[in-house]
């Protein structure tokens, strides 16, 4: 007698290669859309001034995010890196969105704000007061703003007080300060130039920041393209 075997496609098999599919499509989707949320919260921190380098301090991270693994339900985040000292971007980007008052910490109690005499180190951030100090070799002194007397030609701004370098000249190659030499400081050069008292730094009690970055706008991406990337995802 012949006898013939029929069987049927395995659905359990079936139903589990679909659903990996699925969840292929779904995991790249909310990665696409993940990065979609971390280009519009960086171009939020460009656009308030707060530089390349700060906005490459967010980052997205999708879940699963291991190499290979997919999910029927994926998610992502996008943050802003922190720091132990509450002092980190996380901390910078919070104050601007929400538009927070600045104090001194550490017992000071002043902020010293930089002017535009200030040097810049290479990455393009300005000297604090110590490493102005630890620069020209000299203490900053202390100028009452109500002084009167005080000639500079350094731009002026509302303070409590500035802290001021006496005895510089400006470089003619650069056009930055310089410590005048002891032959300038007396007049003795063949082609003077003015030794002048700069202001380095306005001493303020507190600052506003201003409300420059709305969180609103990364949410609404969050919100409304993942389905758009899903479609494109889908095929």
């Amino acid at each position: 007698m012949l006898r013939t075997s029929i069987t049927g496609p395995d659905f359990d098999k079936l139903f589990t290669g679909a659903e990996q599919d699925v969840a292929g499509f779904m995991t790249a989707a909310m990665a696409d859309t993940t990065n979609d949320v971390k280009e519009v919260f960086r171009a939020q921190v460009r656009a308030a001034g707060l530089g390349e380098r700060l906005a490459n301090a967010v980052r997205g991270v999708t879940y699963p995010n291991r190499s290979g693994r997919v999910s029927l339900d994926p998610s992502g985040w996008v943050y802003a890196q922190p720091s132990k000292d509450g002092r980190g971007a996380a901390a910078i980007i919070e104050s601007y969105s929400t538009g927070a008052s600045i104090v001194a910490r550490a017992g000071k109690r002043f902020l010293a704000i930089p002017t535009d005499d200030v040097p810049m180190k290479r990455s393009g951030d300005t000297l604090s007061p110590d490493e102005v100090e630890a620069r020209y070799g000299r203490k900053l002194q202390f100028i009452s703003s109500g002084d009167k007397g005080f000639k500079t030609p350094s731009q002026r701004h509302a303070g409590v007080g500035y802290l001021v370098l006496k005895g510089l000249v400006i470089r003619k190659a650069t056009g930055r300060w310089r410590n005048a030499t002891d032959r300038e400081r007396g007049g003795k050069t063949r082609n003077p130039r003015p030794v002048q008292s700069v202001i380095m730094f306005t001493l303020v009690r507190a600052v506003k920041k201003p409300k420059s970055i709305d969180l609103s706008v990364p949410a609404e991406v969050a919100n409304t393209r993942f389905e758009t990337n899903l479609n494109a995802r889908w095929r």
